[in-house]
């Protein structure tokens, strides 16, 4: 019976020693994925035609937070990606639109322009475009959860970010990172800054050379699987739907070799679902050859899979061109997976996928459907807000900037103060304006008080617009086809977050959940500081055993 107890005692102190080793160590790599302008419905309507290799393995094998949203408007990419790896909302990040208006200089700018650093390419003499390396994360004014992960580790972590959108490589990746790497519609490369580099790495010289994306676009877009898999769906010819130039209908197929020629060139890669499946093959090159995750510190990857905005933006979220290119975007979730498994190992990664932002219906599908929605026009509105302001404090050009959610005066005639108010007063009698916020006039004026938490986490005071407009929900900035994205509605702000990995358990959650949570749930699961201004809360069921 002593030989017995002192067996169980060693089995005993063995297992709790295995399970502190377990908890204290530390994932290999974490894996940051953002899907752009993904709505978290597309991980059900489609699934249909989903491997099990990709989302249901996700699904299956991981954790759903099934109910989490964007928590500010305009619901956008620059402020999506910022709000994630920051763990905080515009208030407090800076990024409130993907471009603003800059009083001082009187000129929109771009949210990852920085004219004191320079593009780096592999390929100088194709490069038309040298600004398009103008980029960096300056403007974001707080501490991302890739930043603090450098830091902790003493610079020992590697991060890289990549997307072809400068800023969904920029900000994921943060001030600190080793690189950030996007796409250059000039050429066709990958490209960085001298903010990070002075000189691509020699795998990226030869990933460029290797004219991926040339090849690519020799291809014809068809349906992955037999069209009449795709159920989920609309027609496949729609009136509005996106036509391209030397094409006559929006329909399948899409002879690409044809079309390059007038419609951008490499540019038309971004617009296509091949322009995801460049990315997930520098995804795989980035983990080999930088070889992510086999070091003693945790590194970091941020990918952001970009083709899918614009397919949306081009023909819709009920097109059979989004179906199919969310058909694919699971098999290339199933490829990094596979490659994560072999090279890193499974167990040894933690990922997450979510999106910066969802996307509504167009208001022509709305309005066949007897459904509520419209088209409202900026530049009416600026021009009907201008001619009142005009007639109450004469003859002026009061309004510098407009876009679909924010107006921005000019500093001239009569009190400024009292033209925002008076505007926002006009502004309400406008058919479509739901509501209207001042939010730098709160302490002044009494009908702005009711601005919820959501329109304070908008407003940050040097780059914010004066008004920020609200519209009825269906309405939507006037476009001649497919979608767009901004509003406070739950079609714009309601994502999906997957968890898988490391350190998580298998379940899923349907209490409500913010975007910012992100980034604090990451500082917990690697024991690291939070982002400076990042939300406290991280996703406790996560935790729960």
């Amino acid at each position: 019976m002593r030989i017995l107890f002192k067996i169980i005692f060693v089995i005993h102190i063995l297992c709790l020693k295995t399970l502190v080793a377990q908890q204290e160590r530390k994932p290999k790599l974490i894996v940051g994925i953002v899907i752009d302008q993904m709505r978290a419905e597309y991980l059900y309507r489609f699934q249909d035609n989903y491997t099990e290799e990709g989302f249901k393995r996700l699904l299956r094998d991981g954790f759903n937070v099934k109910n989490i949203h964007y928590n500010y408007i305009p619901t956008a990419t620059g402020p999506g990606h910022a709000s994630i790896y920051t763990g905080t909302t515009p208030a407090n990040h800076g990024i409130v639109s993907n471009e603003w208006y800059n009083r001082v200089l009187k000129k929109t700018m771009y949210c990852a322009e920085d004219t004191t650093v320079k593009l780096v390419d592999s390929n100088k003499k194709q490069t038309v475009n040298p600004s398009r390396g103008n980029r960096s994360p300056k403007k974001i004014k707080t501490t991302t959860i890739t930043d603090e992960l450098k830091l902790f580790s003493s610079g020992r972590s590697k991060v890289i970010g990549i997307s072809l959108k400068d800023r969904g490589a920029i900000f994921p990746a943060g001030h600190l990172a080793d690189a950030a790497y996007w796409y250059n519609p000039e050429n066709g490369n990958f490209v960085s800054s001298t903010y990070y580099v002075k000189q691509l790495p020699e795998w990226l010289i030869a990933f460029n050379n290797y004219h991926k994306a040339d090849s690519l676009l020799n291809l014809t877009w068809k349906p992955y699987l037999p069209i009449e898999n795709y159920t989920h769906s609309g027609a496949d010819n729609v009136s509005f739907e996106k036509i391209y130039e030397d094409k006559e209908t929006a329909t399948f197929p899409y002879h690409l070799k044809k079309l390059r020629k007038s419609n951008g060139n490499f540019k038309l890669l971004t617009e296509v679902p091949y322009g995801n499946t460049l990315i997930t093959e520098l995804a795989l090159k980035a983990i080999k050859s930088e070889r992510l995750g086999q070091g003693e510190e945790t590194d970091f990857l941020t990918i952001s899979y970009s083709a899918t905005d614009y397919v949306g933006h081009y023909f819709g979220i009920r097109s059979k061109e989004l179906e199919d290119t969310y058909v694919r975007m699971d098999r290339e979730i199933g490829t990094l997976l596979k490659t994560l498994d072999e090279e890193v190992g499974k167990g040894n990664y933690t990922l997450f996928l979510t999106a910066d932002h969802g996307s509504s219906d167009n208001p022509y599908f709305l309005e066949q459907a007897r459904l509520p929605g419209m088209f409202y026009d900026p530049m009416k509105i600026k021009k009907a807000l201008n001619a009142y302001l005009s007639e109450e404090f004469g003859e002026s050009d009061y309004i510098a900037f407009i876009d679909k959610t924010q107006i921005y005066f000019n500093k001239k005639t009569g009190t400024k103060e009292l033209v925002i108010k008076k505007a926002a007063s006009f502004l309400k009698t406008i058919v479509g304006i739901k509501a209207v916020f001042t939010p730098n006039l709160l302490r002044s004026n009494s009908y702005e008080n009711n601005t919820k938490s959501l329109i304070n986490n908008s407003f940050y005071l040097e780059n914010s617009g004066d008004i920020l407009m609200h519209f009825h929900s269906g309405w939507m900035v006037e476009r001649p086809y497919g979608t767009t994205h901004g509003s406070m509605y739950t079609s714009d702000t309601h994502v999906p977050l997957l968890w898988y990995g490391d350190k998580i358990q298998k379940g899923e959650t349907i209490k409500k959940h913010v975007i910012t949570q992100i980034a604090p749930t990451l500082s917990m699961l690697l024991n690291i500081p939070l982002p400076n201004t990042s939300n406290r809360s991280p996703i406790e069921e996560l935790f729960q055993k």
